[in-house]
């Protein structure tokens, strides 16, 4: 669900971030660990975070409160409805990402003959893309399946909406590698990769600074770069959990897709024209809708809940192994 958290515990275990102050002995068995155990504890911690968010890729009238508790329709164990697939699927994906960027980013390094250890933005820029198609090839089949559950179970099971317009949507398997709403999860996933593998390391060598630690320093960069990022990853995100959970969507051909999405996008996040007559197509301005605010606040939020929580994860389980 984050590529960022994914290549946290491996910077830390490779050297290529500085260890928390006091904890440069700690083996790196313990980065490994809390990527095995930590990864999976947080994304199943978070799963009604990310649920809310997919359910407002299907309802642009409620805020985050209200969606929160649509989440929860069913009783207090609803909201975590669907998080045991992405749950398991983080363990492997925490844990191979990082070597799967290091591997490629040495291949592009290669290529363009780059020499030294200074960080260039080109090589990593293509690493970090291809270990976002990496996760959305392993990832896309839980997250689609978590989604689809979370709609089946808060807008049709327990829907408030009775003319049974809403219509359960078939469940994706865990291990499917692609399918609708992938190509919006890659963007995501690459960008995301992106942002973290490419653009905090040239942040920290352009901020270099004696006044705070190094460990704090990277992660300051990590955290900026996440969320700057979220304001073109969580259109992109609800683009992937709205084509996910859109019943129709699977059997329209890819042209037609594609006008969907375009749909989606327009009345998810631009104001609409005022029309002479309701036979005139619905046309939009370049106006922001309040509902782009909406989605990059609980992008955010996800965000940033993930990576508080699996940083004090990581750095509780160093401290205790060096204890």
């Amino acid at each position: 669900s984050h590529p960022s958290l994914a290549g946290s515990g491996q910077r830390a275990a490779s050297g290529e971030r500085p260890a928390p102050p006091g904890m440069d002995k700690v083996p790196a068995s313990s980065t490994l660990i809390s990527g095995a155990l930590g990864g999976p504890f947080v994304i199943y911690l978070c799963t009604p975070l990310r649920n809310a968010l997919t359910l407002g890729s299907q309802d642009r009238a409620s805020g985050f409160r209200l969606l929160l508790r649509k989440v929860f329709r069913g009783g207090s164990l609803a909201g975590w409805t669907g998080g045991a697939a992405p749950a398991v699927v983080a363990c492997p994906q925490f844990l191979a990402l990082g070597p799967i960027y290091h591997a490629l980013h040495g291949t592009f390094r290669s290529l363009a003959g780059v020499e030294g250890s200074g960080h260039v933005l080109l090589p990593s820029f293509f690493a970090a893309v291809g270990a976002g198609l990496c996760e959305t090839c392993l990832t896309f089949g839980s997250q689609s399946r978590n989604a689809q559950m979370a709609y089946n179970n808060s807008f049709v099971s327990f829907s408030s909406v009775e003319d049974g317009s809403r219509i359960r949507v078939p469940l994706n398997k865990t291990y499917q590698p692609w399918g609708v709403g992938a190509g919006p999860m890659f963007a995501r996933n690459a960008i995301s990769a992106v942002s973290v593998r490419t653009m905090s390391p040239w942040l920290r060598e352009s901020t270099r600074t004696a006044q705070i630690s190094p460990s704090a320093h990277a992660v300051l960069c990590d955290v900026c770069c996440s969320v700057s990022v979220c304001t073109v990853t969580a259109p992109v995100h609800q683009l992937f959990n709205f084509m996910a959970t859109t019943p129709q969507a699977a059997r329209l051909p890819r042209q037609q897709r594609w006008k969907l999405a375009r749909e989606f996008l327009n009345k998810q996040y631009f104001t609409p024209l005022p029309r002479k007559s309701a036979l005139e197509l619905e046309q939009f301005s370049w106006k922001i809708s309040p509902v782009a605010a909406r989605d990059f606040g609980m992008r955010t939020i996800y965000v940033t809940s993930v990576f508080t929580i699996y940083m004090f994860i990581e750095r509780t389980l160093c401290a205790a192994m060096k204890s």
